[in-house]
């Protein structure tokens, strides 16, 4: 399988007074693959991700997704944000249908409330079409926020902490939700999360940054099976795994001290 992000020598400084927000950041996602960057707050997990994904624009190196420096490449991305950043005047369809109204013509109307409405029942969301953002639970719309991501059927999808306003139990949730739908629909993957534990639960490999300035400490393959249960997380695989990457967490930040 080819690589569909490359991240090459990357480096970006918000001005020429400050620090480097990042130095030197190489970073490679294969098709299909699910990687998690964790990292210190600061470190630029979410700023790489903005980077990717055609928001920002490095002051060194180069950024390739689905093998295109260009514009072109990002239209096969799509990005969840930690807030569900949901319009709250237009129904959950209507959310969800938004994609298709920036990006196609209006001859198709039909075709893209039949995809919205998968997208819906793939996030386990059948039935609450026409309520509005107001009317959910905070889980319910970051749900919303993931069928829209989906709906364009996008190759490559950024996740910018998406569960970290939700509580433990819903945050359980939809990680299951994740890991299911990335068994009914292949997707390339590339998310930020402070929490270890859900990196290791979710992903393929965990790549773990240091900061001042935002850097690689190295990274962890994650060699457990599918389908994944949470009762995976009190396993001793699963604990050694989180031990790893903790270990070079505490070593990025003792080399900084140092």
């Amino acid at each position: 399988m080819g690589k569909v992000i490359e991240v090459n020598d990357v480096t970006l400084a918000f001005s020429v007074q400050c620090q480097p927000e990042l130095e030197g950041v190489n970073l490679a996602v294969t098709e299909g693959e699910f990687v998690c960057l964790v990292g210190p707050s600061g470190c630029g997990k979410s700023t790489l991700l903005r980077l990717v994904a055609g928001v920002l624009t490095p002051d060194r190196g180069e950024i390739k997704v689905g093998g295109a420096e260009k514009a072109e490449g990002w239209s096969h991305l799509s990005f969840v944000p930690q807030d569900s950043l949901l319009l709250p005047w237009r129904t959950v369809l209507a959310n969800v249908l938004l994609p298709f109204e920036l990006n196609s013509g209006q001859e198709k109307k039909a075709e893209w409330r039949a995809k919205a409405q998968a997208a819906l029942r793939l996030v386990n969301l059948d039935g609450v079409e026409q309520k509005y953002p107001h009317q959910l639970s905070g889980g319910m719309r970051q749900r919303v926020a993931l069928a829209r991501a989906l709906v364009g059927e996008a190759e490559i999808l950024l996740l910018d902490e998406p569960f970290a306003s939700l509580d433990g139990i819903t945050r359980s949730q939809l990680q299951l939700e994740i890991l299911e739908i990335r068994q009914q629909k292949q997707f390339t993957g590339l998310m930020v999360t402070h929490n270890i534990f859900e990196a290791v639960f979710l992903a393929d490999r965990v790549v773990v940054m240091g900061e001042k300035p935002g850097r690689m400490l190295g990274e962890v393959g994650i060699d457990l099976p599918y389908p994944r249960q949470l009762k995976l997380i009190s396993t001793p695989e699963f604990a050694a795994l989180v031990g790893t990457v903790q270990d070079f967490l505490e070593k990025g930040g003792s080399a900084d001290e140092a």
